[in-house]
This record gives structure tokens, sequence and C-alpha cells, in this order.
């Protein structure tokens, strides 16, 4: 099962969230009160971590 992480680095630890809605909505949340880019990654059991984007 795929899911997404959000982190404010990417050596941070990461925020699990498990559909892409979440993350986005969770991401665009932590990136205003934080005034930071926040950083979304799939995270899949074979393929492994692929970088999304930024918010």
């Amino acid at each position: 099962m795929t899911t997404y992480e959000i982190r404010d680095d990417p050596d941070d630890l990461p925020i699990i969230c498990a559909p892409l809605a979440e993350a986005e909505r969770r991401g665009s949340r932590r990136a205003a009160r934080l005034g930071i880019e926040v950083l979304i990654y799939e995270m899949h059991p074979t393929r492994g971590e692929r970088f999304i984007g930024a918010i």
C-alpha cells in the first residue's frame, strides 16, 4: 500500500499521511504555519521513496 510523507527537510523525521490529499492538506497548513517549504514524498513498499513536490 502506498503512503505519503511530509517533511520540512529531506533528512527530517516524516509525518505519515495515508492519501495524497491528506499529505497536501497537512503540508499546506504546516507550510503556512511555519513559513517554510514542506516536501511531499510517496512511499511504496517495493519501489521505495519518490519525491512528489514541495508546497
